[in-house]
């Protein structure tokens, strides 16, 4: 996973991943011995005991406001109009239509990437605004629900510790709230969706460690049980994973081009609930 000083490295699961970072040095060993493999950004940029390894946002951006919206639109036209947001529409509906779903206040959208990568990936940006795409198209289809069928707005938060100046005013201009790392974490609540695509254990673990939100979509238990080594330290990092995989409905999300590859969608059950039909669907 690592090349030549100064190569950029694409950081993989199953089936490739296509978010890109910089080399950076040996991550150091987290609390409990574990170490943290393949770190991105957002892993970096918050975990104790791990330094940046060189990662920042990118010290020479090329796009203007206007040309991340323009690469966006393009973006979002591509996810409108894609098999994958009509699955995941249908699932929504399904999800919301079992009794007593917690009403959603607060998104956090956790490390989509920048929108202008300094290594000039076309694959990282497109990847950055399709997942940007489809958080906002979740949180449109779901602000209906809070205000007795008239929509009542979500407050919206994105947090990525390579945003550019540039990115962060596309974000505004757009309605995400930039969160400085690691201000993002202190937001999740019963009310908060958390949206997290391809992220490492440790910052999951972050997001989650404090409260379980009403919705979390990411990574699965099943993903990490695949692919992660088990010793004391990791399951302490999984351990609010699999609590939500034993209490909570779970969902397939749809891929599109493996961007949204061996996620799944996780809600909180009402009180007393059995949950959605589609909740045993496997990931």
């Amino acid at each position: 996973m690592t090349g030549e000083e100064g190569e950029w490295n694409q950081v993989g699961r199953k089936h490739g991943r296509l978010r890109h970072i910089a080399k950076a040095s040996k991550p150091k060993p987290a609390a409990g011995g574990a170490n943290v493999a393949c770190p991105t950004p957002t892993t970096l940029a918050l975990e104790p005991g791990l330094d940046l390894g060189g990662l920042r946002p990118n010290p020479n951006p090329e796009f203007t406001v206007s040309d991340i919206h323009r690469h966006h639109e393009a973006a979002a036209q591509e996810w409108n109009s894609s098999d994958c947001w009509k699955s995941l529409q249908a699932m929504l509906l399904d999800a919301t239509a079992a009794e007593g779903r917690p009403i959603i206040t607060k998104a956090v959208f956790l490390g989509p990437g920048p929108y202008d990568p300094s290594n000039g990936s076309f694959a990282a940006r497109r990847t950055a605004h399709m997942q940007t795409a489809a958080f906002r198209s979740i949180v449109r289809t779901l602000e209906p629900r809070n205000g007795n069928g008239r929509a009542a707005a979500i407050r919206c938060v994105v947090q990525e510790p390579c945003f550019t100046p540039t990115d962060k005013e596309f974000c505004a201009a757009v309605g995400l709230e930039v969160a400085e790392s690691p201000a993002a974490f202190a937001l999740v609540d019963e009310a908060t969706l958390v949206f997290g695509i391809h992220m490492e254990l440790p910052t999951y673990h972050r997001a989650l460690c404090g409260c379980l939100p009403a919705v979390f979509i990411g990574a699965g238990l099943d993903e990490w049980q695949t692919v992660k080594d088990f010793d004391s330290a990791s399951a302490r990092l999984l351990a609010p994973i699999a609590e939500m995989d034993a209490a909570f409905d779970k969902f397939a999300f749809p891929d599109l081009n493996y961007m949204f590859s061996s996620t799944a969608m996780y809600w909180r059950r009402g009180a007393g609930g059995d949950g959605a039909e589609s909740a045993s669907t496997d990931v």
